[in-house]
């Protein structure tokens, strides 16, 4: 079948499958209704919880919330005798039996049912215990990001910041124990958000963070280090709800969101909007020095200001429509677009073996980019009468198109000769559909059995096209030497089963998924045929835990996992835009496949917790960006010379697929309340790396012991203030070529509730010490190389936040998961 063929069939096969299944649930067409009202004040109750029973086991038939007059409808009910239930915040719960509906008889009116408020008055009690910033399971680590200061004006990269074993670039790309491939989800589903650097995400979308370092045969088994899935906010109070968010900070750095919640019977609705203007002042700088083997030493000295401006816009919408009882239907659509500006102005300085100038370059870059994001969902849920027995099917559309277009200016200092002007425009198109479906099928109390399947087509388009200005003829001509044309294609085919149980106090789960992954890379520009890689491959997980008591535990667990290249390292165009600076794909790589085993501990006692995780993971075929010197030939293809006749250099950079990789450590994770008012949380991970490639025409190797720790205390000093202070540290981390130099930061925050707590007035400081810095170390045989690089961090974010139907005098209206009765989600499922 070809691949349109496959797309058109999983679309027609989703769209088909509620019906079909809807086709095989009771149904009827009976009809409840009645009206609510306060026994005191005969004022309408909207938004109560109103259940219908059957009278022979108590077991849910269908349920509805009364609307803001009061009154309820529970239609399409099946014949029979039921129990009408009746439950409200502040409210004890009514039951209403005897209600009976029959072929003479499908509709009843129940007429108005008052209630009786209880005494007790719930706005009076203030509940002032919170939920920790980092909650842990041996399976995964929940950021809570509702208790981080830093998700008020910040973003998802600076939340992480003060997560335990987890470390963020300069450019918002994050590592998990010290390694860069991890898989961002968001709601456990791929989507164009989470093609951003985490550095882009507004922290005040994301309710909380689930990181995951050795998912099951389930999830994707992209990225060799885990799982970072993102879960965004769903407010689930009926009625209308929301928040609206302001922040400003130095260096002209603002943000607002406004975030909106409607539910109302069976519908469920929400919207956002969103808007970032940031910028991003740095600088950075190298020395590298040159040990050619035939040919005197030499050095460049690069120093380099940058300043970038990124302006987006994001629009939200999402609907819950509840077809019965057991039946929900999700769509939900993401529009983003934006615009970025940046230059970059780089002076390199040409030293000769004495360290004496011989030349100085300037090149200077300015560019500009528009983009445009959508994503597409569409999902299904079917409950069934067994607890725990589900069915959910999701269609996913997300596109990405970025067009930008950016301007070189390139001059040597004293020369007569007239700068090189060069002009670039390029077109990036990434568009990927993915359907996919899974089945929870219960055994026993305490087995089940799990199976789905994943289609994922994904295709990524790059156009750069170069044009240089000929002085001649005052036009900018077109350069196919180094314009560049290419297109990735994707598909990857899944299917999966988990079977768990348990004996015992010990729990396990086996589970297996195959996948078949097929892919094409054509490089367009240089006429090259396509070349094809296709290859099928089984990843086994197992985790066995061992419950000592409810506070004690010890798990397992083995995975196999898989790192996919990416486009830009498979594609074979050499890019000499910057001359001194070459790099290439290669299209030859292969898959990194990772076994990745942990045994982990936890223990809770009171308001603390420890966990202890030992961890080893092996690499095949490991993915390693590699720098090599080589002369820089002119137009004549001969070696460029200095004034003094020495070869001019450059490095040359591409990918390689190393023999093995290996990492192994411990990770110590702890959270303690020192008072009611003080928590602290933390975090230590130790991990050695080694690096080898004994294969080809290379033989490297490097390894080292490296380690970070974070700490984060919160403390509530007065009423409604808290104060949050944290710090991290990273020790030097090991390339097959280097090393990633130390850091260090720390970071305040502030937080204050006003306004009956409506409002909330934040202030935050990041990198007190402005000390948060990427520094790099490179080298081999022919050269050695160190590299700074700063961007502004220390920033100063004041903003407020007010919430829109929250205060504690309408709770009374609204109910909620703690009170009697539940929420329509817990009874209707």
């Amino acid at each position: 079948m070809k691949p349109m063929s496959k797309l058109y069939f999983f679309i027609l096969l989703f769209l088909a499958s509620p019906a079909i299944l809807l086709a095989q649930q009771p149904t009827g067409s009976g009809k409840v209704s009645g009206k609510l009202t306060d026994a005191a004040t005969n004022a309408p109750l909207g938004f109560a919880n109103v259940v219908l029973l059957s009278a022979a086991d108590s077991s849910l038939v269908t349920g509805a919330t009364s609307d803001i007059e009061g009154t309820f409808l529970l239609d399409r009910v099946p014949m029979g005798r039921f129990i009408l239930r009746i439950s409200m915040v502040g409210y004890p719960s009514r039951f209403i039996p005897n209600v009976i509906l029959s072929a003479s008889a499908p509709q009843a009116a129940v007429g108005t049912i008052a209630l009786k408020g209880t005494a007790t008055r719930l706005n009076e009690v203030e509940i002032t215990a919170q939920r920790p910033l980092v909650q842990y399971d041996l399976d995964k680590k929940v950021v809570d990001v509702s208790q981080d200061i830093a998700a008020e004006s910040g973003t998802v990269a600076e939340v992480l910041q003060n997560v335990p074993a987890v470390t963020v670039d300069v450019d918002g790309n994050v590592s998990l124990r010290g390694n860069t491939n991890v898989t961002v989800l968001i709601d456990g589903k791929r989507s164009s958000l989470a093609n951003l650097t985490l550095d882009q995400i507004p922290a005040n979308l994301i309710e909380s963070i689930e990181l995951i370092t050795n998912p099951s045969s389930k999830f994707d088994p992209e990225g060799s280090s885990g799982v970072i899935n993102l879960i965004l906010k769903k407010e689930k109070k009926p009625g209308f709800n929301g928040s609206a968010t302001v922040n400003a900070g130095t260096y002209d750095n603002y943000n607002t969101s406004l975030n909106l919640n409607y539910r109302y019977n069976k519908w469920q609705l929400n919207s956002g909007y969103d808007f970032r203007y940031r910028t991003r002042p740095g600088n950075s700088n190298s020395f590298t020095t040159y040990t050619p083997e035939n040919g005197p030493v030499t050095f460049q000295d690069r120093q380099s200001d940058q300043d970038s401006r990124d302006v987006s816009h994001n629009f939200r919408f999402g609907a819950d429509y509840y077809l019965t009882p057991r039946q929900t239907i999700s769509a939900s659509a993401l529009y983003r677009f934006g615009k970025d500006t940046g230059r970059n102005n780089v002076t390199t300085r040409f030293l000769d073996q004495n360290r004496l100038l011989n030349s100085t370059e300037i090149r200077n870059t300015n560019e500009q980019e528009n983009e445009n994001a959508i994503d597409l969902t569409l999902g299904y849920r079917l409950t069934f009468d067994k607890k725990g027995q589900e069915l959910t099917a999701d269609v996913l559309y997300n596109t990405n198109v970025d067009d930008e277009n950016t301007d070189y200016f390139e001059s040597i200092l004293g020369a007569e000769t007239l700068p090189e002007l060069q002009n670039t425009l390029t077109d990036d198109a990434n568009t990927r559909f993915t359907a996919q479906a899974d089945y929870v099928h219960p055994l026993a109390e305490n087995s089940r059995l799990e199976a789905g399947f994943r289609s994922s087509i994904q295709q990524l388009d790059t156009d750069a096209r170069f044009f240089d200005f000929n002085y001649e003829t005052n036009t900018w001509q077109f350069n196919n030497l180094i314009s560049n044309h290419f297109v990735y294609d994707e598909q990857v085919h899944a299917a999966y089963g988990n079977y768990s149980n348990k004996y015992k106090s010990i729990s396990y789960q086996l589970g297996l998924r195959a996948e078949q992954t097929i892919t094409t890379a054509n490089q367009i520009t240089q006429e090259l045929p396509p070349f094809e890689n296709n290859y099928f491959s089984l990843f086994p997980s197992v985790f066995v835990t061992k419950d000592f008591n409810t506070d004690n535990k010890l798990q397992f667990s083995y995975s196999r996992r898989i790192n996919r290249p990416r486009s830009r390292f498979l594609d074979p165009f050499v890019d000499l835009s910057d001359k001194y600076n070459v790099d290439y794909g290669n299209p030859e790589l292969k898959p990194e496949f990772i076994n990745s085993l942990e045994l982990g501990y936890l223990k809770y006692w009171g308001n603390s917790s420890f966990n202890i995780t030992t961890f080893y993971r092996h690499t095949t075929d490991q993915i390693q960006r590699f720098r090599t010197v080589q002369p820089l030939l002119g137009e004549n293809g001969l070696p460029e010379l200095d004034e003094q006749g020495n070869p001019v250099n450059r490095t040359e950079t591409t990918f390689l697929n190393l023999s093995s990789g290996t990492s192994y450590g411990v990770e110590l994770s702890a959270t303690h309340s020192l008072t009611n008012w003080w928590k602290l949380n933390g975090g230590v991970t130790g991990f050695q790396t080694e690096l080898n490639d004994a294969g080809g025409d290379t033989e490297l190797s490097n390894s080292q012991l490296s380690w970070n720790a974070k700490l984060n205390s919160t403390a509530t000093i007065l009423k409604n203030l808290d104060i949050q202070l944290s710090g991290s540290y990273r020790a030097p981390m090991v390339t097959i070529q280097g090393r990633m130099e130390e850091m260090f930061s720390a970071d305040l925050g502030l937080k204050k509730d006003v306004l009956k707590k409506r409002g909330t007035i934040n202030l935050r400081l990041t990198d007190i010490f402005n000390t948060r810095e990427f520094n790099f170390v490179s080298f081999n045989d022919n050269f050695r190389s160190e590299s700074n690089n700063k961007r502004q961090s220390r920033i100063l974010y004041l903003g407020f936040t007010y919430r829109l139907n929250s205060d504690g005098n309408n709770q009374r209206n609204r109910p909620q998961r703690e009170e009697q009765g539940g929420d329509l989600d817990e009874d209707m499922n």
